[in-house]
């Protein structure tokens, strides 16, 4: 199991079977049709069956709601009945229960989903940080949609016209806007070598067009670092997303910037969805002097800390925040804003403060919401956010300037240098 932060074209008119009033008599046909005959039943049929009713014999022992659940199982059955005997075309099995788990799954949470034997395979490439695909890092914050928070350098959608703030809303010619997001992301990856058509909304132009891109691996770095222009004595360390690998990759790049060098640090969690909690703890504590990162609420209300042994550095600090950072980025912001141990800069986070678990069923798994988490002051950040101590927006239209490399900054980074500075030996950012 692991803990996560964190995806109807016309028809015709449907057929009425026949009912038992009588009908007005009409003229005998020249050709009468044969009588339609049901289908013999199954092998598989007589063994869900009998599985179901072992189902119900159990809800009997345990006198769970016995009538409800008589009638709802027994509704399932008699679906799946007549799908098999009255649907136009042959559906294996696997596909109708592969449904109805998702189905059922869905009813819960926007962060509950499950995952089929492919789609599975997608996720955990995706957790361990190497992924077949384009290259594009999908928000979880917000699972109705495919908004692009980050595009990869080198990757194949490095090289395409697709960029941060896009959303995708069509793949290979089907409309995804109302598909769970973790089915849309594994109808983007496929094999290498393979072509994907995407249907892309720019909302800030108001366009939609269609790019084709090459599937390729991509080995997603989730921590990339540079020295802030202008500025040797500050490092700026950028943080995409929380995969297994990032709390290690957090640990080589302090030691390959040598922070202990350094004057002060400007982590970058703008965009930064959430992802592995795990990295999130071992992460925030190099940021912060306690060892309790956030508490861990499960389903009865018990709380449990989570704790961290990295070392902390006690530097100067500004963490840069904005409407999409989520989860896992939360909770490196919020052990920094209880802490104190460094400032806030950005705009309100998103505010998810509920954690998933992953659980493996036959060759797929279930992602579950099982627990919510505090920040160590027990502050529920669920559906609220964070608020920045320096709120700063970015103008309309202003690009962001995630690790950059020349002035001008934007106005978010401007003003987390500027807060900076003024920690250490009262610099001030120069125009």
């Amino acid at each position: 199991m692991e803990d996560l932060d964190s995806l109807q074209p016309d028809g015709e008119k449907a057929q009425q079977p026949d009912g038992d009033s009588p009908q007005p008599e009409s003229p005998e046909p020249e050709s009468p049709e044969p009588e339609k005959r049901p289908r013999a039943a199954k092998p598989w049929q007589y063994a869900l069956i009998t599985v179901l009713l072992i189902v119900l014999a159990g809800f009997v022992s345990f006198n769970i709601i016995l009538f409800t659940n008589y009638n709802n199982l027994g509704q399932l059955l008699r679906v799946v009945m007549v799908i098999q005997d009255q649907y136009l075309e042959e559906v294996p099995v696997s596909k109708l229960v592969d449904g109805a788990i998702s189905g059922m799954v869905e009813t819960l949470d926007p962060y509950s989903s499950y995952q089929n034997e492919s789609e599975n395979r997608v996720f955990m490439q995706e957790l361990s940080g190497r992924i077949g695909g384009i290259g594009v890092l999908i928000s979880s914050a917000d699972p109705s949609r495919l908004l692009v928070v980050k595009v990869f350098a080198d990757s194949p959608a490095g090289r395409s016209e697709i960029q941060p703030g896009d959303v995708i809303i069509g793949v290979d010619g089907r409309d995804v806007t109302a598909t769970d997001q973790d089915t849309a992301i594994a109808l983007i990856r496929g094999e290498p070598g393979t072509d994907v058509s995407l249907e892309v909304l720019r909302e800030e132009e108001d366009k939609i067009f269609t790019v084709t891109i090459r599937r390729d691996y991509v080995v997603v770095p989730t921590v990339e670092g540079r020295e802030l222009p202008g500025h040797p004595e500050i490092a700026v360390i950028a943080i995409s997303n929380f995969s297994e690998q990032t709390g290690n990759e957090f640990a080589q790049v302090l030691q390959e910037m040598d922070i202990d060098s350094k004057a002060g640090l400007i982590l970058d969690l703008r965009y930064n969805p959430g992802g592995e909690v795990h990295a999130a703890l071992k992460t925030a504590g190099y940021l912060v002097p306690g060892q309790e990162i956030f508490y861990i609420v499960d389903r009865n209300g018990e709380e449990s800390p989570e704790v961290s042994d990295s070392p902390y550095l006690d530097k100067p600090l500004v963490v840069l925040v904005n409407e999409n950072s989520a989860s896992a980025a939360e909770i490196v912001a919020g052990a920094v804003k209880d802490y104190q141990s460094g400032t806030l800069v950005g705009v309100t986070t998103y505010g998810k403060g509920v954690m998933q678990t992953v659980f493996p069923v036959e060759a797929g798994s279930l992602k579950l919401t099982t627990n919510k988490y505090l920040t160590p002051g027990r502050n529920d950040i669920h559906g609220k956010g964070i608020e920045p101590d320096v709120a700063v927006e970015l103008a309309a239209g202003e690009d962001v300037t995630v690790l950059p490399e020349q002035e001008p900054l934007d106005s978010q980074m401007r003003e987390a240098a500027r807060v900076l500075l003024e920690k250490i030996q009262g610099l001030e950012i120069r125009d």
